[in-house]
């Protein structure tokens, strides 16, 4: 890879290779969602990545894959970004607790907990976060998926849209609302294979070959043990596991943009004599690159240190996703017309930062967040 691969990113356990191109490249052309795991298990890198996110108390049984699971926010980013240069479908694809692990780890009891995480200790398992709603989107205020107390737990009624590994996970998290109001929305664990859910998998064209499902709950008994949070105040259920997941890992979708970007880049300019307005621009957008991942890795420190972060998590999403957009779409007009395989490839990556602005919340949610959060000035490197 060219120069520019060596980015502020420090060295870690994750370096990008031809295996990993290898196995992205066949994710892009799965023509069954239920060939992601056959796919996914031929890569060396899977194991660590199924403990991404696990708890240190659950410590792997192959101890050199534990360094994913003692990951930090920050080296979180970095991977993120890393992973993104090759294809954001590994990220999306890959075994492990996913999004669902900040809910539980945030919620669940010691039991809870144990029974989630112990099956990633043991074997490849998959997981999925069941929050958006085909009409409400992730306003969780307007959820309409109810959870209706019955002898023993719950009946689960509704629908959830854009579910991550919705169509192969083995557990999950879902919300639903037991009662009116904010106080009255709750998470479950559950099972995602269960017959009582129908489920279709998403054609796409950004992100081509992330599995992402439409589900429908008819009826679906969760035992009352599988409710997150009960022995928390309904005040401090919600802002544990769901808001805190998302300004904690909006960042790093921002990463995945960039990491995208930064390959578009690479491809733009490998094995060319650029012209001096051609490195000129580049050199202006590398700089701009440069100034947004570092503003990204400046919120996820301060997220680690439980300081209040400068600039909105949401924001910081939203100025990679822009940054990205931008950067692939000058790239494409600056590309030379005959040259089909690097315009194909630009128009890939174009695809998927589009994708990347429906991921973890649209650029004018995070601005309404950001409004009604009264923040301090927030800085822009756009």
């Amino acid at each position: 890879m060219k120069s520019f691969y060596d980015h502020p990113s420090d060295p870690d356990f994750f370096t990008p290779g031809a295996e990993a191109q290898a196995i992205a490249d066949q994710l892009r052309q799965i023509a069954s969602p239920d060939e992601t795991r056959a796919v996914m298990a031929r890569w060396s890198q899977a194991p660590a990545f199924n403990l991404l996110g696990v708890p240190a108390e659950y410590p792997s049984y192959q101890p050199h894959l534990q360094d994913y699971q003692h990951i930090s926010l920050t080296e979180r980013y970095r991977l993120y970004e890393k992973v993104a240069f090759i294809s954001p479908i590994l990220m999306f694809s890959a075994p492990g607790p996913g999004m669902a692990a900040f809910a539980v780890a945030g919620l669940g009891t010691e039991q809870q907990q144990n029974a989630f995480f112990n099956r990633f200790q043991q074997t490849l398992s998959w997981s999925c976060f069941a929050m958006t709603e085909p009409a409400q989107g992730s306003d969780a205020g307007a959820m309409e998926t109810t959870a209706s107390p019955v002898r023993g737990g719950y009946r689960l009624c509704g629908r959830k849209m854009f579910i991550g590994n919705g169509m192969i996970a083995d557990t999950g998290v879902i919300f639903a609302r037991t009662a009116p109001g904010p106080l009255g929305i709750n998470a479950f664990i559950f099972n995602p294979q269960s017959a009582e859910i129908s489920r279709y998998a998403l054609a796409l064209n950004g992100l081509k070959g992330t599995n992402l499902a439409h589900m429908q709950f008819d009826d679906l008994f969760v035992p009352q043990a599988d409710m997150l949070g009960r022995h928390l105040k309904p005040t401090e259920r919600f802002a544990k596991s769901a808001i805190a997941t998302f300004d904690a890992l909006r960042p790093c979708v921002g990463a995945l943009a960039l990491g995208v970007a930064r390959r578009a880049m690479h491809e733009w300019q490998r094995d060319r004599q650029l012209t001096l307005p051609q490195s000129a621009w580049l050199s202006q957008m590398e700089r701009r690159w440069l100034a947004v991942y570092r503003l990204g890795l400046q919120v996820c420190q301060q997220t680690e240190d439980k300081r209040a972060p400068e600039n909105h998590p949401g924001m910081v999403k939203t100025h990679c996703v822009i940054l990205a957009e931008e950067l692939i779409c000058g790239l494409i007009h600056r590309a030379p017309a005959g040259d089909m395989p690097l315009l194909n490839r630009l128009w890939q990556a174009f695809r998927d930062v589009k994708a990347f602005e429906y991921t973890e919340g649209t650029r004018q949610i995070h601005r309404l967040n950001q409004g009604y959060s009264h923040p301090p000035a927030v800085s822009s490197c756009l």
